[in-house]
Formats: C-alpha cells, sequence, structure tokens
C-alpha cells in the first residue's frame, strides 16, 4: 500500500489535519519496504523522525504502524487475543505478533489551531514554558552577573583604603588584573544572554504569531467583527506583548531580589547608611504601582483609538475607487483627523504620566546618592567607615535605585500597553471557532450531498432581519435555482448551505449529520461555494488556482482553464500561469477573477456546487461556456444550487426557491414555479390597471 494513502489514513482516525499538499514533495506511488525507508519518507516531507515502539504493544499504543513482509504496512488497532488486528485499505487482517515487527508512531507536525487557550497570556507563558532551561540559564546569568557588578566598588574601596594611602602599587596591579577578568567574563556573559534571550524570544514570537493567525482564521464568518482593519491591529500588538513578557521583564525580575543583596552589603560596609537605599528602593516601588494604576486606563483608551485609526486606514485604502467616485475624500479626512487628535489626546497623558514618573524616579535616585554620601560623612568623621568603604557604598546603592529605578517608568508604560494588547487578543479567543475544542468533530470520507434544514434562523450580530427556513430539503442530483429581490436572504442561505453561518436556532443536515458536527476540512473538500465578488489573494495565478487544493499538474490546470475560458488570460501574460496578483486580485478585471474561482472550483470537483451569481461580470458567450463546463462537471449524484436574476438561465434548473425578507415563498419544478411568478405577475397588473379605470359615480 502507498505509504502516503496509509499516512493520511492513519492521520484521518487521528483527527490530524494535514495541509492538502502535505504530501507534493514525495513522488507518487512512493511505497517503503524498510524502516529506512519510512525515515527517507518522513524527511522529505520534512517530519520528525517516526518513534519506534519496543517489545510487545500495549494498550496505551493503539493504534500504530506494523511492518509485516506478508502484508507490508498497515495500522494496528488492537488486540484480539494474542494476534494484532490490522487495516490495510479499510481491509482488516489478524496478524500473528512476532518481536520481528517493525512497529512505529508517526509523528505529524503540530497543529498549533488545535492548541486551545482560554485567554491570551496562557498563549505567551506556553511558549515561555517550552523553553524553561534558557530561561533559568538566563536567570543565573543574570545572578552571576549581579555578584560580578560587586568587583568595581571593591575595587574603589580597596584602592582608596590600601593602595593610595600606602602607595601600595604591586597591590593596585594584582586589584586591576583582577577586575579586568572580572570584566572580560561579565562582557561575555551579558553578550551570550543577550544573544540566547533574542535567539529564542524570536522562536516565541514566530510559535505566537502562527498560533494567533490560525485562531484568527479559524473564527466563525458570521461571528467576525465589523472592522477587519481594526482586527488586523489587534494583532500587530504581539511584538510589544512578546517584548514585556520575555526578554525585558525577565531581566528586571532576575534583578530585583538582588536590590535587598546590594542593600545587605551596603548594611556590611556603612551600618545604618543601608537604610537610605532601601527606604529610597520601597518608596519607588510603591509609587510605580501607584503610577501604573494612572496609566493604565489611558494607555487603554490609547490602543483602542490606534485599533480604529487602523481599521480606518485600511478601509480607505481598500474602497480608494468608491470614495474618489463620490467625492468621499473630506468625509474620511475628517474622520481621520478625528481619530488621530483623540489617540494623541491619550497619548499625551500616557507621556505626561511617564515624563512625571521619570522626573520623580530620577529624583529619588538623587536623593538617595546625597542621602548616603552625607551621612556616610558623618561616619567617617567619627571612624566608623573608611573613604573607600563610602565610595563602595555610593557605588552598589547605584545599582539599587539606579538601573532599576530607572527603568521602571518604561516598564510600566510598556506593562500598561501590553495589557490592553492582551486584552484586545483575549476578545479574538472568545469569538466562536470552526473548530470547537469541548468535542472531536466527525471526520467523513465523503459527504453524501443530501442537505436539509429544520426550523433554522440566522440573524445578523446587531440586526433583527435574517432567515426564518421552517423547511427546506435539497436531494442528490438536483439542479436548483435560488432567485428573489435583493435583500431576500439569497446569499445568507447559501453561506449557511456551505456550513459558513452557523443557524442561531434549528438544523442544518448534511446526509442526516448536523453540519457543526462535521469537520471543516471535510465540508470545504466536498462543498464548493463561490461568492457573489471571489477576491484573489496576494501571490501567483497559480497560487490562488491551487488554493487548498492537493498538487496539480499544469497540464490540468491548463485542461479547466480551457473550459472557462481563463486560458487566453494565461496565454497573452508574459509569465503565464506565474502572473503576479496584488491584494485582493488587483491586476485582473472582475469577470477574470470570477473565472479564477469558477476554474478553482471545478478542479476541486466538490459533490454539492453553491454559486452566488458567479457569472455577473461575463459577458454572454463566456457565461454560456462556463455555464456548460459547471453542467459537465457535475456527476448524477452531485447538487447544484445557484442564486441568479437572469430568467433566462432558468431552464437549467429541475427546481426553483423564490426567497423574500429571508423566508422561502415558492419551491417546486421550476415550470410550475414560474408559471405561479407569472400568474401572480398578470394579477398584480390587471389590478393596477382596474385601479386606474374611472368609475360609472365618477
Amino acid at each position: 500500500m502507498d505509504l502516503c494513502v496509509l499516512l493520511k489514513d492513519f492521520a484521518h482516525r487521528q483527527g490530524v489535519r494535514l495541509s492538502p499538499d502535505w504530501s507534493a514533495t514525495v513522488e507518487n506511488g512512493f511505497d517503503s519496504q524498510y524502516l529506512a525507508s519510512m525515515n527517507e519518507l518522513f524527511s522529505l516531507l520534512g517530519w520528525q523522525t517516526p518513534i519506534i515502539i519496543t517489545g510487545k504493544p500495549r494498550v496505551s499504543d493503539f493504534p500504530f504502524l506494523v511492518y509485516d513482509s506478508s502484508i507490508g504496512w498497515a495500522i494496528a488497532e488492537q488486540w484480539i487475543d494474542d494476534k494484532l488486528r490490522v487495516s490495510v485499505a479499510d481491509q482488516q487482517h489478524l496478524l500473528d505478533w512476532r518481536s520481528e515487527l517493525t512497529q512505529i508512531w508517526p509523528v505529524f507536525p503540530e497543529q498549533v489551531s488545535a492548541l486551545r487557550f482560554t485567554n491570551a497570556r496562557q498563549v505567551f507563558w506556553s511558549c515561555i514554558n517550552k523553553r524553561k532551561r534558557m530561561m533559568v540559564e538566563a536567570v543565573i546569568a543574570t545572578v552571576v552577573l549581579s555578584f560580578l557588578s560587586l568587583v568595581t566598588s571593591l575595587y574603589s574601596m580597596q584602592v582608596y583604603d590600601r593602595v593610595v594611602p600606602h602607595s601600595g602599587f604591586a597591590t593596585l596591579w594584582v586589584l586591576t588584573g583582577g577586575v579586568a577578568i572580572g570584566l572580560v567574563i561579565d562582557l561575555i556573559l551579558r553578550t551570550t544572554r543577550s544573544m540566547m534571550v533574542d535567539r529564542e524570544t524570536a522562536h516565541i514570537d514566530a510559535e505566537v504569531s502562527e498560533y494567533f493567525f490560525s485562531r484568527m482564521q479559524d473564527v466563525r464568518l458570521d461571528a467576525r467583527p465589523k472592522s477587519i482593519g481594526t482586527m488586523a491591529a489587534q494583532l500587530r500588538g504581539l511584538d510589544q506583548i512578546r517584548q514585556t513578557m520575555t526578554s525585558t521583564t525577565l531581566l528586571v525580575l532576575a534583578d530585583l531580589p538582588f536590590a535587598l543583596f546590594f542593600v545587605a552589603i551596603i548594611a556590611s560596609l556603612g551600618g545604618a547608611v543601608a537604610l537610605v537605599p532601601l527606604i529610597v528602593f520601597l518608596f519607588s516601588i510603591c509609587l510605580s504601582f501607584f503610577f501604573a494604576r494612572l496609566i493604565r486606563e489611558k494607555a487603554s483608551l490609547s490602543q483602542s483609538t490606534a485599533y480604529s485609526k487602523n481599521g480606518l486606514l485600511v478601509e480607505s485604502l481598500d474602497a480608494a475607487e468608491t470614495i474618489k467616485a463620490n467625492l468621499g475624500g473630506w468625509f474620511m479626512l475628517k474622520k481621520w483627523v478625528h481619530l488621530v487628535e483623540e489617540n494623541n489626546s491619550h497619548d499625551m497623558s500616557v507621556r505626561r504620566w511617564s515624563v512625571l514618573a521619570t522626573s520623580v524616579f530620577g529624583f529619588l535616585q538623587q536623593v538617595a546618592y546625597i542621602g548616603m554620601v552625607a551621612w556616610g560623612a558623618y561616619k567617617i568623621s567619627q571612624g566608623e567607615m573608611t573613604m573607600g568603604g563610602l565610595i563602595a557604598c555610593t557605588i552598589i546603592g547605584g545599582r539599587v535605585n539606579g538601573t532599576l529605578i530607572t527603568s521602571l517608568p518604561g516598564l510600566i508604560v510598556q506593562w500598561s500597553y501590553t495589557r490592553s494588547s492582551l486584552d484586545s487578543l483575549d476578545e479574538i479567543l472568545e469569538l466562536p471557532s470552526d473548530h470547537p475544542h469541548d468535542r472531536q468533530l466527525l471526520r467523513i470520507k465523503k459527504i453524501n450531498p443530501h442537505l436539509k434544514i429544520e426550523n433554522a434562523k440566522f440573524v445578523y450580530p446587531g440586526t433583527r432581519a435574517g432567515l426564518d427556513i421552517p423547511s427546506l430539503e435539497l436531494r442528490p442530483g438536483e439542479r436548483v435555482g435560488l432567485i428573489g429581490p435583493v435583500g431576500s436572504g439569497k446569499s445568507s442561505l447559501l453561506r449557511m448551505l456551505a456550513g459558513l453561518y452557523a443557524p442561531v436556532e434549528g438544523y442544518v443536515f448534511f446526509d442526516g449529520m448536523d453540519v457543526r458536527h462535521i469537520s471543516e476540512d471535510d465540508v470545504r473538500r466536498d462543498v464548493g461555494y463561490l461568492p457573489q465578488e471571489y477576491r484573489l489573494v496576494q501571490g501567483s495565478l497559480r497560487e490562488n488556482l491551487m488554493l487548498g487544493l492537493p498538487h496539480q499538474s499544469d497540464d490540468k490546470l491548463m485542461e479547466y482553464a480551457e473550459k472557462t475560458g481563463l486560458a487566453q488570460v494565461i496565454k497573452t501574460h508574459p509569465k503565464g500561469l506565474d502572473l503576479p496578483l496584488t491584494e485582493g486580485g488587483q491586476g485582473l478585471s472582475g469577470g477574470q477573477r470570477a473565472l479564477v474561482g469558477l476554474t478553482r472550483l471545478l478542479l476541486a470537483k466538490p459533490r454539492l456546487v453553491l454559486l452566488d451569481e458567479p457569472t455577473a461580470n461575463l459577458d454572454q458567450e463566456t457565461e454560456l461556456r462556463v455555464l456548460n463546463a459547471i453542467v459537465q462537471n457535475l456527476t448524477p449524484e452531485s447538487t447544484l444550487v445557484f442564486v441568479t436574476h437572469r430568467m433566462q438561465l432558468l431552464g437549467i434548473f429541475t427546481r426553483l426557491v423564490v426567497m423574500g425578507q429571508g423566508r422561502i415563498l415558492l419551491d417546486g419544478p421550476t415550470k410550475e414555479v414560474v408559471e405561479r411568478l407569472q400568474s401572480k405577475s398578470s394579477q398584480v397588473v390587471n389590478a393596477r390597471q382596474s385601479a386606474t379605470v374611472p368609475t360609472v359615480a365618477e
């Protein structure tokens, strides 16, 4: 059996989501006979080496992959008496267990979307927790550096107390040599620590960004925030959070306990003089909490308006054509200036308190220095302290109320913005997901396109209007046309049938199963949905055609491009399939973008096809060609639902559904529904004509 097929089956059973082109790097038909070849396969895929199971498998070891010379590779499912029940291509076999059997666990790539966290803090701490060893090493380096920082102060004390009074230059050279060695060690440790923390911080940033981007993509379409720009801005706070929760915080927290240690050293050198830096240090810590409370609210407001600014910027760039065509520039500019002024107002408050905090802490640092010098002078005059001891105390005091205290204002502001960013990310994590973590979704190899809606209601957030569908059933092989006036709910119904929108009440069944219980990967594989405006992503034309699909040859791409008419675009462009596209598909016309979507739909070969006016931007000749290609691509069991306003297309449908105000008004065979619509139209015309005929009384 092909190992790629076997691994896909094993991943399916384990609920692991593999990318559509996960096996594209492996030659077709790759089949291994030995573990060395299996390792080669995993190496080609870029996966970790599989784990070997030694000895007789335990119950907890199942399922796993096993190799036997008689049947090849298979999936071991359980014990049946003293035999292994194994599965090969959905066929069951009983295999005598022998110590010669090769037994392994595949190690699939970690799926970040499968991880579940209740808040953003857990995401960061989870990544940091994986690197506990690095953090411990960084803290140990910080401890050593704190001890080394005493070298210069003790050096100064010895020079002033022993070398200068007695001209002990031999002692001076020995002390200087020792200090030089300490400084070199300090330099090496600081550089190593910084490089180590920066490297791991970059890895943390990559993992966290991957998780939140994946989580953002998993958000249900009907639950997405109204402003996409604001949502995108929320993710930009990741850099600030990552920096705050890793290097900066780590080093400050590691240094804080040494403040008391340094106070103890000062006490051993100057006695009661240590009370000065101790009191100032404790007072500074209390002040830091006070300033943090004042800054936090303004930082949150500043962050909120910054998100709104970003949302307005994205909106204005995306809708530039509409804004220019309708003289909307002044309107957008007014909103932008208002947000800038509001944001600057909040930022000024934050900066004002930050500057005040910096000034106050700087003042306290000077007070601590002057207090130690003044008190030390009395101690020297009374013979209780030496000049070198006082100098050493002031240097060590600078470590207590210098580096630590001066870093507090910046850390307070940084933490305030970080808290706001964390709260914003928490809002994203609270949004409903297409992959709920409280249940294991069904993995179905083939979805039968038999749909049924029962008492389904859907309402957009913040509105009352929506869908109310008591009953609707679509059977395999039906060709259904969906018509109705603008705003009647046709597109919403199509999205609900596609599983993109979840009904707030009622059910949507796929072959008797609630669509919310089926894995999204399986739904997207067998359900093809094309919206009114098909948007492309930045990349090449080839990448857009292959989006979410297994590997396809260029011959296959061109075959389907010929059917839709997209081949003409490919052939006439110098780069062909590598034609570059910008965001939204800029570089192609609206009709050409529709052809890209239709070509990809034909390549996917879905069993349920849901089309929302896909040919609205096409000329009549191209439209006929595309419709013929769609119909010919359908199998007898495929189901087609087609939203249209063009009455000349009704001939391709076997059934017609008429919608109005979110409800189904008419449903039946196309001919009968058309006759009823024409009858109603005639009655309305006659009624209007009767209303204009003068009566006898007149």
